[in-house]
């Protein structure tokens, strides 16, 4: 999934998306993640539903940024517009048919990985009778092995020796999977193979695989006086990088207009996209994360491509955490190939969006247009865990059918009076309809058939759902242009909607915005300037409304699972609010637009603020009034913030220009209120020690956990064991919100060569890594074996130089908070005194689950190289009948500087929600590298 957010964050608890806007087709662009997936805990991202814009059809992308953007497309584009226009038949087309084609290759590999340490291998460290080299000892058929602590999945075990030889697990295997013999056909003892105790030849790396992706898309246009067309085809097709796994798409695009006479013209378009995808990757902190696996809980010593033997001949599986030498079950974790070849997941959807309408010339001056905007689509997901996993085997599946119809009017004038004054009205209605509708079911038990993926496999019966919601909102709404000698324009919109998801008496909500320009450079004596082209002052106020979910008004009792042959009905646990008004936003801005040195220096920047009141969200109620939570309007956010754009052209000459675009834009977001005595709204929580809060004074998004304790002077504070302390309480460890953003994209050309050079900034923000805590306390990660201060690597012995010295100062926690200084024992004293006391390095690694959860929170600033591209156009005199023949080669994410943690890539978020910042288990970022060739003939 990807997150967009344009000026901040609005909704403390409602959606903070964009509206995604196709040719004036308002889109879905759900996500359909689970809360678990969004916060870390597991479940498989689908993605949001935008991806279906297919990219061969996009002419153009613009984003509409202010709260007056709603006047245009209601109360859902209160947090923006991202506006898609699709390619059209150009009115100066060829004559005849024309053909566009433009196919293309995509290779993709895995950019980052963790950083592993290769010293040690898994398990634990074994000592005492019955154990040689840190290994048990087990006698099989006379002969005695050293075997590995197959049970336990981390990697606490011996360190790596060529000249040790110890019995791997598949190796038990292949001798169980023959009838475990005692001997061989000569009568002598039969002897399993052993292999070196050292780091494995194909790593975590060698599981991935290379993805390629290919597209190819066709196009015909033509255009003449009585209408245009354009038709076009996509098929877009890849293996994952990931074993099993593979997407497929299909996309259709028409495009046309027709006119009947002078006034009359009809206009479609028509969007088809069938996507087949299979074994998308498990996310967070769930089994069937590979991820989660090799970073988090596993053994380092493992190798690749031994695992991709996953099955036994009776379909029973091979996995490395074998519970004994002598049991193969799986204890904690799957074979990760049995992960993806077994529990796997597919998916299917179907979707059809587009318009048709008629515009209607009255006057030369007026016209009417009315128009039918659609979007609906089928998601079917099927997922399974096959029996034999570590985990009790099951089969879901779920049909999702999502319907928005849009009918709408616009009556358009556009006249001018002398040569001074020009005005545009505009009046419009539209109706708004959505239907969402969820069927499926998942067994109850565990199956009974092997490898039969069916509701009706279920050992108990399967538990079903039956979901439908529909939500209404009709709208009027109007805008007045005034504008005067070119020089001074006044901007007025107003409108109104009913919401079938409020109450009656607060249905109904009105919402203008008006702004204001002065284009100064229209002035006497600055018209005629050669360095100075255009310079406009601006200013802007709009206030909108939004609307909630459907169905929170009234509270209902809720069907659960039968009980026999009783049916079971429950109060829900929200309690609802049938006088709930709708979410107001006050915002305005004010900014200029300045061109100079004949349009090659351009400047545009913008200060804004809004906020948005009477929030609609969830507060924790006592549960002695039968509920846990109570829906309710209260609490404000607000936004302030900064933008700027800068495009220059350094050079331009004959055959070669050099233009540069820079970018910056800074937010600044607080949590107001949320109601009287009540500080903070939890979000969600992660799996372990963390939470996301919205808390009043600070910047929403707040991840809360234990902190480090600190003195007066900013030292940390350890007990006299060296360990760090934790705050008694948990405390605000910083905002999943960056402080500010940028961009630099630099392009050169020269005769029909193109190079361009994309690279982008984050700064500030702040993210939780369960990757890291658990990768370090396992003993996966580098930092498990590093070399201390002494030369020594952690984990040697501390009295031979080993351990972890933790710098801070020795103390005590009072109860006030304060902090009392001791010696190192544990004497009071006056003054602070150094850390001197070693830990050992498995203590230290286990204090990232146990002591303070800010040792896993990362500052999420980066610099990414986002994307390095190279064309060139061969002159159409060379080509014949061949027109615009392009080739063009690129690379993406090449590059990333300034990471706070070096294992996970910060920009990576598993869900569009209001829930960020938690990462466990992420899933590898790619670098991809690509070749695209396109021509009209």
């Amino acid at each position: 999934s990807s997150r967009v957010l344009i000026r901040g964050v609005n909704s403390i608890s409602g959606n903070n998306n964009p509206l995604y806007v196709i040719d004036g087709v308002p889109i879905d662009n759900s996500d359909f993640n689970t809360v678990n997936t969004a916060r870390g805990a597991g479940g498989i991202d689908y993605g949001n539903m935008a991806q279906d814009v297919n990219s061969d059809d996009i002419e153009s992308i613009s984003v509409l940024k202010g709260p007056a953007a709603a006047a245009l497309y209601g109360s859902r584009a209160a947090n923006g517009v991202i506006l898609i226009t699709t390619k059209k038949g150009k009115a100066d087309a060829r004559k005849g048919i024309g053909v566009s084609i433009n196919s293309g290759v995509n290779i993709e590999n895995v950019a980052y990985l963790p950083k592993f340490q290769n010293l040690y291998g898994g398990g634990t460290t074994f000592s005492g009778e019955g154990t040689r080299d840190g290994f048990l000892v087990q006698e099989i058929n006379g002969i005695e092995y050293l075997i590995p602590d197959y049970a336990t999945d981390e990697s606490w075990g011996p360190r790596y020796n060529p000249d040790i030889y110890y019995l791997p697990y598949w190796s038990l295997y292949d001798w169980e999977a023959i009838g475990k013999p005692a001997t061989n056909p000569d009568g002598t003892p039969y002897q399993l193979e052993t292999v070196p105790w050292v780091a494995p030849r194909h790593d975590v790396e060698d599981f991935f695989e290379t993805s390629v992706g290919y597209t190819n898309n066709i196009a015909l246009t033509s255009a003449n006086e009585n209408g245009s067309f354009r038709l076009s085809y996509t098929n877009f097709s890849s293996n994952g990088y990931m074993p099993n796994s593979t997407l497929n798409r299909n996309s259709i695009n028409f495009n046309g207009t027709s006119k009947f006479g002078k006034k009359l013209q009809a206009f479609t378009s028509v969007n088809y996209i069938k996507t087949y995808a299979l074994g998308r990757p498990a996310t967070g902190y769930d089994d069937n994360n590979v991820l989660q696996k090799f970073v988090q809980w596993g053994q380092r010593q493992l190798d690749m491509e031994e695992a991709k033997n996953y099955m036994n001949p009776d379909g029973t599986q091979r996995t490395w955490n074998r519970r004994a030498w002598n049991d193969p079950l799986p204890n904690y974790s799957d074979n990760p190939y049995w992960t993806r070849f077994m529990n796997y997941e597919e998916d299917w959807r179907d979707r059809y969006y587009g318009n048709v309408g008629l515009t209607y010339q009255i006057f030369d001056w007026l016209k009417l247009t009315g128009k039918y905007n659609l979007d609906t689509y089928t998601f079917r997901i099927n997922e399974r865990v096959a029996i034999g996993s570590q985990a009790l085997p099951y089969y879901q599946e779920d049909v999702r059918q999502v319907t928005e119809t849009n009918a709408e009017f616009l009556l358009e004038a556009d006249k001018r009076f002398g040569d001074d004054f020009s005005t545009k009205l505009t009046l419009g209605g539209n109706r708004m309809h959505r239907q969402y509708e969820l069927n499926g079911g998942i067994t109850q038990g565990g199956l009974v058939i092997k490898n039969f993926y069916n509701l009706s496999n279920s050992l108990s019966p399967a538990l079903v759902h039956d979901e439908t919601t529909q939500k209404s909102i009709n709208s009027l709404y109007g805008s007045l242009n005034l504008g005067y000698k070119g020089l001074l324009y006044l901007d007025v919109t107003l409108r109104n909607d009913w919401s079938s998801t409020l109450p009656q008496n607060n249905w109904s909500y009105l919402y203008p915005s008006a702004t204001f320009s002065y284009v100064f450079s229209e002035m006497p004596g600055l018209q005629d300037q050669n360095w100075f082209n255009f310079g406009k002052l601006r200013f802007g106020w709009a206030k909108v409304g939004n609307d909630t979910d459907p169905y929170r008004l009234i509270t209902l009792y809720e069907n659960i699972q039968n009980f026999g042959s009783d049916i079971v009905y429950t109060l829900p646990g929200t309690l609802n609010n049938a006088e709930l008004k709708p979410e107001s936003t006050n915002g305005w801005e004010v900014g200029t637009e300045l061109m100079f040195l004949d349009n090659r220096i351009g400047l545009d920047f913008t200060y804004y603020y809004k906020k948005t009141s009477d929030q609609i969200f969830n507060t924790p109620i006592s549960a002695a009034s039968g509920f846990t939570s109570a829906m309710i309007n209260a609490g404000s956010i607000s936004n302030r913030g900064i933008e700027f754009l800068l495009t220059l052209t350094p050079v331009k000459v004959k055959d070669f220009t050099w233009d540069i675009l820079l970018n910056f834009a800074k937010n600044t977001n607080k949590v107001e209120e949320l109601i009287e005595e009540v500080k903070s709204l939890r979000l969600g929580n992660g799996p372990f020690n963390i939470s996301v809060e919205a808390r009043v004074g600070e910047a929403y998004g707040q991840l809360v956990g234990t902190d480090f304790v600190d003195d007066a002077q900013g030292n940390k504070v350890v007990g006299t064991n060296g360990r760090y302390l934790k705050t008694t309480a948990v405390q605000p460890l910083g905002s999943v919100l960056p402080d500010w953003n940028a961009g630099i994209n630099n392009t050169f050309k020269f005769k029909g060569f193109d190079f361009s050079a994309l690279i982008d900034i984050q700064h500030g923000g702040k993210i939780f890594s369960t990757s890291y805590m658990w990768g370090v306390y396992s003993g996966m990660l580098e930092e498990s074996a590093a070399i201390n201060a002494n030369g020594k690597n952690i984990r040697d012995d501390v009295a031979d130089g080993g351990g972890v010295l933790i710098d801070g100062v020795y103390g005590k926690l009072n109860a006030d908070g304060s902090v009392t200084y001791l010696d190192k024992d544990g004497n009071p004293v006056d003054s602070p005194v150094k850390n001197e006391t070693y830990i050992s390095g498995l203590r230290w690694a286990s204090d990232h689950y146990s002591g303070p959860a800010a040792q896993n929170v990362f500052d999420a600033s980066y610099v990414k190289l986002r994307e390095l591209r190279l064309g060139y156009t061969i002159p159409n005199r060379y080509t014949g009948p061949i027109q615009n023949l392009r080739i063009s080669v690129y690379g993406r994410n090449l590059a990333i500087w300034g990471r706070d943690n070096q294992h996970i890539d910060p920009e990576y978020t598993t869900s569009a929600g209001n829930i960020q910042g938690i990462e466990g288990g992420q899933l590898p970022s790619l670098r991809s590298f690509g070749i695209n060739l396109s021509c009209n003939f």
